[in-house]
């Protein structure tokens, strides 16, 4: 498994079937947390084209590779998250997070 720097695999539950890659439809959950624990996303599902851009560059980075029912825990350095910007009242500039992404299908 080869994730890009910035990426540090945590936990991973390999799955099954093929690779998730640029271009592949996924459909993933998502359960985020800031670096000092609290909760950001819960339970979050949503279907996305890996290559889009419609999620953070660090959990896209992440789901490539990964195989149905597959899962992997992931810290995500700011730059491959929401950088300096943050998200007011809820992510801080140039946050570390860490996320628990699911595969629930690749089509």
């Amino acid at each position: 498994m080869n994730i890009k720097p910035g990426i540090q695999l945590l936990e991973e539950v390999e799955g099954a079937g093929e690779e998730a890659k640029s271009g592949d439809t996924v459909e993933v959950r998502l359960n985020g947390w800031l670096n000092g624990g609290k909760q950001i996303q819960s339970n979050y599902t949503e279907t996305v084209r890996l290559g889009s851009r419609s999620l953070i560059p660090g959990i896209e980075y992440a789901i490539e590779g990964m195989k149905m029912h597959g899962k992997r825990k992931v810290k995500i350095s700011p730059h491959l998250g929401y950088k300096e910007r943050g998200v007011e009242g809820l992510i801080p500039s140039n946050a570390v997070l860490i996320y628990e992404i699911e595969i629930l299908a690749v089509k």
